[in-house]
């Protein structure tokens, strides 16, 4: 039996071949990956993994210890009082009629079955490297043998007068998005402060839901980490054909009310009118268990390449966790890295190098795919662009003339996952080009 996993958010699926849709996220069977089903030469001394965080990260390590040893004892402390459901599904969640049961992946019976001791709704306060134990937050004691610090990362709230009013809401956790889903059915209109990939996500499922919706970013343009100017202004304008509006290069000055959100006041002198407003600036990784634990940290807790953190039998996985400078906050890296740790421990010799910044989006009906470079940087760089405003298609695909380095796919399903291999597998694509200026994007389903 092989076991495949969804490269865009994660779901594992076993069978002879790929799913042919992702249940959770939809995409294909070109999205999903082989994972390698190695044997372990587990330590036998192995007796008890803690897992602080039931998110992707460490839902990844707990499942893969568990697939490959019975008998070793995983407990797992959530601040949450859910287990483990899809986070990059919030931002539709909030607009469509499903419930939490929708959106979860492992649900109550899944931990029983594996063996797997959860305690929800109850975190971990205190860590003791050198006597390897914590302290849960009803003041019982936990010893370990390894620990997986995977506590995430928080949202982002600016010091911003009036933020504290009735509407504004962030839009991190299932809490979250169950308050919004609430208070948005009495609500006419609402603003979305940060035009990311979520903030986006959320502007499409709440205007899909009847509400009149304004984004607001304080870059030139929209999805700044993800596109450049060609693809954001494409996506923005096929955006504002079904309805959502756009103030870029703004700045929220003032929320607006007594006791509840009436308006946004953004640069100097325009008003907003709303009801409600989603935050959607960024996050903060969740440092402070480790930083007064004594490990490592600088904006994340600071790992190898095994995500071992200073002290050998302490791993971090997930948004929490700094890699070569770089803090991944996407799925697909928690996923990679709760694998490598996993394996770290199970005694195998895992090597983490990163991840890809791939970015896979399905907004209003829309498939966006951005990996690699956005823009040319060096001399001996290229770019192919194909724009079909009619169809709603815009393509940007950069190389060197042999490899492609990086790609922005708007509208086209299917074909960004496929030009990803090609930069993954270091395939020459001159003979690709000439498709790939007219448009012609069956090339990449004939060869192989």
């Amino acid at each position: 039996m092989q076991i495949w996993r969804c490269k865009n958010c994660g779901y594992i699926h076993q069978g002879e071949e790929p799913s042919t849709n992702c249940p959770l996220c939809g995409v294909d069977s070109e999205n999903f990956s082989l994972v390698e089903n190695i044997k372990s030469d587990m330590d036998t001394q192995l007796e008890k993994v803690l897992i602080v965080g039931n998110g992707a990260a460490g839902m990844e390590v707990a499942s893969r210890i568990r697939e490959k040893n019975k008998t070793v004892e995983i407990t797992i402390f959530t601040e949450e009082p859910y287990h483990f459901y899809s986070r990059i599904h919030l931002s539709t969640f909030i607009g469509d009629n499903s419930s939490a049961e929708d959106i979860t992946i492992y649900p109550k019976s899944w931990y029983e079955k594996n063996n797997i001791q959860v305690f929800l709704h109850n975190s971990i306060v205190k860590v003791s490297p050198l006597e390897k134990f914590v302290i849960d937050g009803t003041g019982k004691k936990h010893g370990y043998d390894k620990l997986i610090i995977a506590t995430g990362a928080y949202p982002f709230v600016p010091p911003i007068q009036g933020v504290e009013l009735k509407g504004v809401f962030t839009l991190r956790n299932l809490q979250d998005a169950l308050r919004i889903k609430k208070f948005m059915k009495n609500c006419r209109d609402a603003v979305i402060i940060g035009g990311g990939i979520l903030g986006i996500e959320a502007a499409a499922s709440l205007n899909k839901n009847g509400l009149a919706v304004t984004v607001i970013e304080l870059a030139g343009f929209i999805m700044p980490q993800q596109l450049n100017q060609e693809g954001a202004q494409a996506l923005q304008k096929i955006l504002e054909k079904r309805g959502i509006n756009f103030r870029t290069s703004a700045r929220v000055q003032i929320f607006e009310g007594e006791s509840a959100l009436k308006s946004i006041l953004v640069n100097e002198n325009e008003h907003i009118a709303t009801q409600m407003a989603i935050l959607s600036i960024g996050i903060s990784p969740n440092i402070g268990l480790a930083k007064e634990a004594g490990i490592q940290s600088n904006r994340g807790i600071v790992v190898n390449n095994n995500m071992q953190t200073n002290f050998k039998d302490i791993y971090a996985v997930g948004d929490v966790a700094e890699f070569n400078g770089t803090i991944y906050g996407i799925w697909p890296a928690a996923v990679d890295q709760g694998l490598v740790a996993a394996d770290h421990i199970l005694g195998l010799s895992p090597t983490y190098r990163g991840s890809l910044p791939l970015h896979i989006l399905k907004v209003a009906g829309l498939e966006l795919t951005t990996f690699g470079q956005k823009d040319i940087i060096h001399r001996n760089e290229h770019e192919v662009i194909y724009h079909n405003p009619a169809d709603d298609q815009f393509a940007k695909i950069i190389h060197d003339g042999e490899y492609i380095l990086g790609a922005i796919i708007l509208g086209i399903p299917g074909i960004g996952f496929r030009l990803e291999r090609l930069l993954i597998k270091k395939k020459p694509i001159t003979d690709y080009l000439s498709y790939f200026e007219k448009g012609d994007w069956n090339i990449l389903k004939q060869k192989k």
